[in-house]
């Protein structure tokens, strides 16, 4: 049993996945595991994969058919043996001291969640990890993290690969099949309502690489708006299970559904050039409501005047066709 379980869920990642695994190789801590669930690729991602386990044993290779990320999450979650977990897309890069960093803390705070910051970077090479950009050496301790993220506008991270958890926080906690590319929001979300205790970084030990072709980068389609309604039914979903937040969560599924549907839609998309996907918005604006998942008196004044504007924008266009 290793002390960490590092999940990786691959999917033809052959052009980045040599300088993900090496960055794992690479660590100054060395008891861990690396499950690499292979979702069903069809380029060369499983040879590589073999050949990184045929030399280091750590290295522990599953297969599925293509599923999607969560499944992929979901069924490596099965398969780990660590005392904690930490998760790495199959093109981003670790910084060398990541686990080392991420596990002093978790066990010398005693706490279910540690965190660190990441840095986000374009092209196709490996990334260097400037160490000027890791001086800040400041570490904040949570003892009631979703009120200190959600209530307090606290710092904390919210994305899966910044942290390093305790395994049996997450016994009770999957990823969404329902949600293949923003999968880590109710999961973290939901991490937080559990964690007792969780710990604080400034340091960018993770590099997150920016990919045109990704699925979060390529352009708003209808299946994307449905997974952004599907989200907010999540949300909804969640606070019936912790009604005491019930409040704050009607709060975050304002503001998610108000970022999703208004923010990264109106400065990207005419809506001359994209009416379907305006028509799509309004009709999930008005469903969510209508099943009172989305109450837009949740939105601060400026946002709600601003959704009024939007929506009748839609309409106006609407009756004139």
């Amino acid at each position: 049993m290793s002390k960490i379980s590092i999940i990786i869920p691959v999917y033809n990642a052959e052009k980045y996945l040599e300088m993900s695994l090496n960055s794992v190789r690479n660590q100054t801590f060395t008891d861990y595991e690396v499950i690499c669930m292979n979702d069903g690729s069809t380029d060369n991602s499983l040879q590589i994969l073999k050949k990184y386990a045929e030399q280091d044993r750590r290295f522990k290779i599953y297969n599925q058919s293509n599923a999607g990320g969560s499944v992929a999450r979901n069924n490596a979650l099965k398969k780990a043996t660590g005392k904690y977990i930490a998760f790495l897309d199959n093109d981003d890069v670790y910084h060398p001291n990541y686990l080392e960093r991420l596990y002093e803390n978790i066990e010398k705070y005693g706490a279910d969640v540690s965190c660190c910051s990441y840095i986000r970077f374009e092209g196709d090479g490996n990334y260097k990890f400037n160490e000027r950009e890791n001086t800040e050496k400041h570490l904040f301790v949570s003892e009631n993290p979703f009120i200190d993220k959600f209530r307090r506008k606290k710092k904390v991270e919210t994305l899966m690969w910044t942290k390093l958890y305790k395994k049996e926080l997450l016994e009770d906690i999957k990823f969404s099949e329902k949600l293949p590319a923003i999968n880590d929001i109710l999961f973290n979300i939901e991490v937080l309502l559990k964690a007792k205790k969780l710990v604080q970084i400034k340091e960018k030990l993770i590099a997150y690489r920016i990919i045109p072709t990704s699925q979060t980068m390529k352009k708003l389609t209808l299946n994307r708006l449905e997974e952004y309604r599907n989200l907010a039914i999540e949300l909804k979903q969640l606070s019936k299970r912790y009604e005491k937040y019930n409040n704050i969560i009607e709060k975050i599924t304002a503001n998610y559904i108000y970022g999703m549907y208004v923010t990264e839609v109106k400065d990207k998309y005419k809506i001359a050039d994209e009416p379907e996907l305006y028509k799509k918005i309004a009709q999930n604006i008005a469903a969510l409501k209508e099943q009172k998942i989305f109450n837009p008196q949740k939105l601060k004044l400026s946002r709600q005047i601003q959704l009024f504007f939007f929506l009748r924008k839609i309409k106006k266009t609407n009756e004139a066709e």
